[in-house]
């Protein structure tokens, strides 16, 4: 038995969602839009030329966009991969992004190329986008980082367009460093195939960093508000008769308080789980936990409460919370504690 007169029996409620005291915390959960993503600039001769409006080279406005963006890109479990074209050249293959890693791949970009004699090929870069995408499944974004500047070989437009079709769960976005206006509506209608792509402007980019950051979560992210689980602890004594459960006058404030909590929150689910200390036999201690929890299912049903909406369990002597050699630590462990469970 656990005393020769009387027992306390202690309530140790762990809850969340501010049962009985504490309080909630908004907590952002960041959700991938994507599986993968493929960046994809333009190292043809016009991008390692001056920008006309901008006044700098466009190959280093576009590694300096790329490097901000990638400090901006968070790391869940998509696969990236970099590569280039005008003309075509693989960087890095398709692996799970880690942004160290991607930023290295980024600075092996040439900051210095032969300008002339270097045509644009974008419409045969944008097919050959087939190589990488036939190893991926799931959804996958193309950054274009480019000026537009094609003049050789295939309508790249029609090249985009081909690929969407084989790869239907394909979105081109583009970072536009043009300074025609031949270029600027090129990549405007490739964004705009299948009315997922995402548009803006690198020298933008470059001078807001809420633009910047903006264009990275419309690609890669999206966010969703969850409650942070904090848990919280009450101890409340509570005096039983020896070897009874049931619940007297003076414990009725303690549960109505939790009683009032639970009708409030309907989408709390809980497990009212007994214990007991080391006194007795383990048959008998086993027995008189599963009272203890059955006696608060009892009576929060009688306030109210959805049976379906808890559980009891009863665990005896074996989850001791405090040392039973000792008189404090067997009050302590005489308990029965209250989980929240969704």
């Amino acid at each position: 038995m656990e005393g020769k007169k009387r027992w306390m029996f202690v309530l140790a409620v762990f809850l969340v969602a501010g049962f009985l005291c504490g309080s909630v915390q908004a907590q952002t959960k960041l959700i991938p839009k994507i599986d993968n993503f493929i960046l994809f600039p333009d190292q043809s001769g016009s991008m390692y030329m001056t920008h006309t409006k901008l006044g700098k080279v466009k190959m280093t406005m576009a590694k300096e966009v790329m490097f901000k963006m990638n400090d901006e890109i968070p790391e869940l479990g998509y696969k990236g991969a970099l590569d280039l074209f005008a003309p075509w050249q693989k960087i890095s293959d398709p692996a799970v992004y880690k942004r160290n890693a991607f930023g290295e791949g980024i600075a092996k970009i040439k900051n210095e190329q032969e300008i002339f004699g270097r045509l644009t090929p974008m419409g045969p870069g944008i097919s050959s986008l087939d190589t990488v995408l036939a190893g991926l499944s799931g959804k996958t974004g193309v950054i274009i980082v480019s000026d537009g500047g094609a003049n050789q070989g295939p309508d790249p437009v029609a090249a985009a367009q081909a690929i969407k079709s084989k790869y239907p769960q394909v979105c081109f976005h583009v970072i536009s460093f043009a300074d025609e206006p031949k270029g600027a509506e090129i990549l405007k209608k490739i964004s705009a195939i299948g009315g997922c792509g995402v548009h803006a402007e690198g020298g933008t980019l470059l001078a807001d960093q809420a633009a910047l950051k903006q264009f990275v979560k419309d690609v890669f992210y999206t966010t969703a508000v969850e409650a942070k689980k904090e848990d919280v602890v009450i101890l409340r004594g509570i005096n039983f008769d020896l070897d009874k459960a049931d619940i007297k006058p003076e414990w009725k404030p303690v549960l109505d308080e939790g009683a009032a909590v639970l009708s409030k929150n309907p989408q709390i689910r809980i497990i009212i789980e007994g214990h007991t200390c080391a006194l007795g036999t383990d048959a008998y201690n086993q027995k008189l936990s599963e009272r203890r929890a059955q006696s608060v299912f009892n009576y929060f049903v009688s306030k109210g409460i959805s049976a379906s909406r808890m559980k009891t369990v009863g665990y005896g002597e074996s989850k001791p919370k405090a040392d039973n050699s000792t008189e404090e630590g067997r009050r302590m462990n005489r308990r029965v504690e209250i989980k929240v469970v969704q």
